[in-house]
Parts: C-alpha cells; sequence; structure tokens
C-alpha cells in the first residue's frame, strides 16, 4: 500500500538558478565497478568553489542515475564537514531490474552556491548465493530516510532538503503525490519532534506519516 504523505515542496532546481551567486565543484571519489550485494561501501568526496575552497556543513545526496528509465533514486544523505568532505556509507542491494548502478553525488544548492552534481561511476553488483528459508522484510521506507528525518530534527539540513527528499520518494511512488504543490516549504514546527521520535524508534513508521495525514485531514497543512 502506497503512503499518502502531502507536503508544500519548494522549485528547487528554479530556485536554485535564481538565487545562486557562485558556481561549486563536488567530487566523489571512484567506486568500484563491481561490488558485491550486502557489503557495507562508503560514498565519500568534497564539496568546494571552483578556487577549492571548502563548502562546509551542506546536504549530499547520494543517488542512481537511471539514465531516463525511471526516476533517479536517492541511496543516501550526509552533510559536508568544515572541510567540505562528506563520508556515508550504504548497504549493497542488486537493482529489482539487474541492472548496473550509476552512483553520483548532488548537491540541491541554495542562495550562495548552485546546484551541483558529481562524476558519474558505473558499477555493477554481483549477486551473492541463494539462501534457504530466508527472510524476506521490505520496508516502505529506505533507510536514508530515517537517517535524513534524525538529521533535519537536528538542523543539519535545511527544510529545503529534506523537502527534496520526500520529492524524490514520490517520484518513486513509494509516497503518494499531492494534486497540486506550493512554491512554499510549510511544515510546523513540531512535525520535527515526530521526525526525531520516528529516526530514534520512539513511535513506528505508521505513526510519523499518520502525524502528517493529521495535518492535512484538519487544514493545517494545505495544498
Amino acid at each position: 500500500m502506497k503512503i499518502i504523505l502531502i507536503v508544500f515542496l519548494v522549485a528547487l532546481f528554479s530556485m536554485s538558478s535564481v538565487y545562486a551567486t557562485t558556481f561549486a565543484n563536488l567530487y566523489l571519489d571512484s567506486i568500484s565497478e563491481g561490488i558485491n550485494e550486502n557489503n557495507i561501501i562508503t560514498f565519500a568526496g568534497q564539496l568546494t568553489t571552483p578556487n577549492g575552497t571548502a563548502i562546509p556543513h551542506r546536504t549530499i545526496f547520494i543517488q542512481d542515475d537511471t539514465a531516463y528509465t525511471r526516476p533517479e533514486v536517492v541511496l543516501a544523505i550526509t552533510v559536508t564537514d568544515g572541510n567540505g568532505k562528506f563520508s556515508t556509507s550504504w548497504k549493497v542491494v542488486p537493482k529489482d531490474n539487474g541492472h548496473s548502478y550509476h552512483f553520483y553525488a548532488l548537491f540541491v544548492g541554495g542562495k550562495i552556491h548552485g546546484f551541483t552534481r558529481s562524476e558519474t561511476y558505473e558499477s555493477f553488483v554481483q549477486l551473492s548465493e541463494p539462501t534457504t528459508n530466508q527472510e524476506q522484510t521490505q520496508s516502505k521506507l529506505p533507510d536514508w530516510f530515517k537517517t535524513g528525518s534524525k538529521m533535519w530534527h537536528d538542523g543539519q539540513i535545511r527544510d529545503v532538503d529534506f523537502a527534496y527528499g520526500i520529492g524524490n520518494l514520490m517520484d518513486n511512488g513509494i509516497m503518494q503525490k499531492p494534486n497540486q504543490t506550493s512554491s512554499t516549504i510549510l511544515i510546523p514546527a513540531w512535525v520535527k519532534n515526530n521526525a526525531n521520535w520516528y529516526a530514534d524508534g520512539q513511535i513506528s513508521e505508521e505513526d510519523f506519516v499518520n502525524s502528517i495525514q493529521y495535518l492535512i485531514n484538519n487544514d493545517i497543512m494545505k495544498v
């Protein structure tokens, strides 16, 4: 069953082009061309200005470029440190269509530095041997969303970054798109507390989504 979640999303790409005053360079370290299923790999790199100055405390998404065959997918989320560097881990899973991954890093951009993405690296997943009686569990929401919810609550990522992540889930059919979107993000502050409780396991995924649905049902959040 699809999760119904309606939020106010910013027109991200148009906003970046309007307000960006400088360019940014985003580097992603090379990834092995062959990776094994269920391994933990690390994505690392750096965000800088064209002259090499570090850009700290910016949200970086690790994504898979699906080459226009389907919407691109967020795999992980992280934030640059004081030196503009980032690092995050990801558990390798094969794609459901059996195709290779095309990993890249993405910076949504903002008022100071514009939207940018890194070089793309292609990698094939080597499948592990099937096991008998293996328990199959499927989470409705990807692991990175729980991490991102915690980061959003703690002020490490902006509302626009959190909204971008939600938009990606909508694009991939994990959450249901609203009929309309607004050019302004309006999310009540208390929702951040729910995001923190969800990330810490104090409330369930269903409860977190229902708290958003409550806003919709009571006209607190409008589209």
